[in-house]
């Protein structure tokens, strides 16, 4: 990670993880008036501050512009969370490995593509899948990597998300071509299958993997990645019904970064309050934890570094904006409460394209 604690700066980083999609659900792709509100946004924070007037045409405007609007405006006024769904990629020191296939998936397999073009590249990779829901698998036909017989790809995944693949893409299924007009057939590069079951412990190279199962409808799994002293977990879709959830605290206990997702807040979980200009509805029983049930896990777990993904597609990037205000402060609370530096743990809301290391 960019920043550590100061009982983990001996070890050096070892994992480089990239977030191609981060939302929940759905893909939310900003709409037009998005767009427009936004670059209102920019100009009147900017001009507030007259901090454009001393600007000036010329051939280091561009250069100007870019460095005013990096180094002051705040991230929801220059940018996006993004609007792609789950995918990570994780670099270790000796593999490739990729958690999930939202629709980041695509994004993911563009950029490959071109990487891999290299001389000598490996083009060998590991994909992870915690479970079988569309917005985790959706982009599975539209990776070119797959489709190319040089490249070399073993997914892993529980015994019901590898049947639940095989139904919509081996062409001997029933269902192929039903959704999505590949096949494996067509998917060259797929050269094993490996199952996995929850609480089993398997090698990638130098990293060793465990898994733990989570509370979500059909099952998921998470993954913890240990290398070299580092840890990774991803948890993501999982529903925590105790405060904190002892089970993943146990799972995700002492790591480095601790992803998972809090699609809600305690309000919008209970039904008490609405989500952007969705109706407030009770969401217990759908699969998705509280960011204060999140943030005390996190703590009981006693990780670095708290990352929540999944966003609910509902939120603009300026409600996702206030909401990390909020995550931060009952990060402060509960550091306080266990009697711990509030420096101890640090929390943000990912987004699409940020690259950490740890």
């Amino acid at each position: 990670m960019h920043e550590q604690s100061s009982d983990s700066q001996s070890i050096p980083n070892v994992f480089t993880i990239t977030y191609w999609g981060v939302t929940g659900t759905l893909t939310t792709p900003l709409r037009a008036m998005e767009v427009t509100d936004k670059l209102i946004g920019a100009l009147h924070y900017l001009i507030e501050r007259d901090r454009l007037a001393d600007l000036r045409s010329g051939p280091d405007l561009e250069a100007n512009l870019r460095r005013r609007i990096e180094e002051e405006l705040p991230f929801h006024l220059r940018s996006s969370y993004g609007g792609n769904t789950t995918c990570v990629e994780v670099q270790t020191p000796d593999a490739l490995l990729i958690l999930d296939c939202g629709s980041g998936f695509r994004e993911l397999g563009v950029a490959l593509a071109v990487r891999w073009q290299a001389p000598n590249a490996e083009r060998t990779a590991h994909v992870l899948v915690t479970h079988a829901h569309i917005d985790h698998i959706y982009a599975t036909p539209y990776f070119l990597p797959y489709y190319d017989p040089e490249n070399h790809f073993t997914i892993y995944g529980s015994p019901q998300t590898l049947h639940n693949l095989s139904v919509l893409f081996d062409p001997q299924s029933e269902m192929s071509r039903r959704y999505f007009p590949p096949t494996f057939e067509q998917m060259k590069a797929l050269k094993e299958f490996r199952p996995i079951l929850p609480g089993s412990a398997f090698p990638i190279g130098s990293t060793q993997i465990r898994t733990h199962p989570l509370m979500h409808p059909g099952g998921c799994l998470a993954y913890r990645l240990e290398n070299a002293g580092r840890v990774f977990v991803f948890a993501t879709d999982h529903e925590q019904v105790e405060m904190p959830d002892h089970g993943l605290a146990e799972f995700a206990r002492g790591a480095d970064l601790f992803y998972t997702e809090g699609q809600y807040t305690r309000g919008e979980y209970e039904g008490r309050d609405p989500i952007g200009n969705s109706p407030a509805l009770p969401r217990q029983g759908w699969g998705h934890s509280t960011i204060e049930a999140c943030v005390a896990t996190a703590v009981a777990a006693g990780v670095r570094e708290l990352h929540l993904g999944h966003r609910d597609p509902a939120r603009s990037d300026e409600d996702i904006a206030r909401l990390e205000v909020s995550l931060r402060q009952l990060l402060r609370e509960e550091l306080r409460r266990a009697g711990r530096a509030e420096d101890s743990c640090r929390a943000r809301i990912v987004h699409e394209g940020l690259v950490v290391r740890c």
